[in-house]
């Protein structure tokens, strides 16, 4: 598994600013900041996220991450969010942990099902475990454009020993996809390779 980029910490901290704005948060005091006024530390945070989302620091995306679990102890997403800062700064553990603290607010929560099936794949050394293949498999179930985690799904079935399974859910993916789809002929070569050898080459 490959190290999270500045593109994807970017990413990041744009759905939190998103996920902010929609939820209309109150204008109070955060962990993690230095001391101000409450309303006016908010209220530049605010700003920052209406005016220049990129230069918002960690602590204070994770300020906001915080309050939101507060204000909205049902919500995923804050939970989700701060996996993904976690799992971002090299803490696959603690990421693990916020996922699963997202999945169990919504358990078809299609974000944190990915990637908590990824976090399972990086902790194992890049097996796919049995329940790193039902949280692909059901993210797949859930959203059919997550074609990497019904492949991820796939393969979790053909190291379980499963090969009829596996090739069954290839084939299934492959018919889905449009025929100009450059992913075809990888799914060709995949189903394949589980028809020859058992197991199929990881998604890139």
């Amino acid at each position: 598994m490959t190290r999270p980029t500045l593109s994807r910490t970017n990413a990041i901290i744009l759905g939190v600013c998103v996920f902010a704005g929609a939820a209309g948060y109150a204008l109070i005091g955060q962990p993690g900041m230095a001391d101000q006024p409450m309303s006016s530390r908010q209220a530049a945070l605010m700003e920052k996220i209406r005016n220049d989302p990129q230069s918002l620091s960690p602590a204070e995306t994770l300020s906001r991450l915080e309050q939101a679990i507060k204000d909205q102890p049902d919500a995923p997403e804050p939970h989700f969010f701060i996996g993904e800062m976690l799992r971002a700064q090299g803490r696959p553990e603690d990421a693990l942990r916020a996922y699963q603290s997202s999945l169990r607010r919504n358990p078809d929560f299609v974000p944190a099902l990915v990637s908590l099936g990824d976090v399972l794949v990086e902790l194992s050394g890049g097996a796919v475990s049995p329940d790193a293949t039902r949280l692909f498999g059901r993210a797949y179930e859930l959203d059919e454009t997550q074609v990497r985690a019904g492949m991820f799904a796939a393969m979790g079935a053909a190291q379980a020993g499963d090969q009829e399974k596996a090739e069954q859910a290839m084939r299934y993916i492959y018919s889905r996809l449009p025929e100009d789809d450059p992913r075809r002929e990888r799914f060709r070569a995949m189903i394949e390779a589980i028809g020859e050898t058992g197991e199929a080459a990881p998604p890139q």
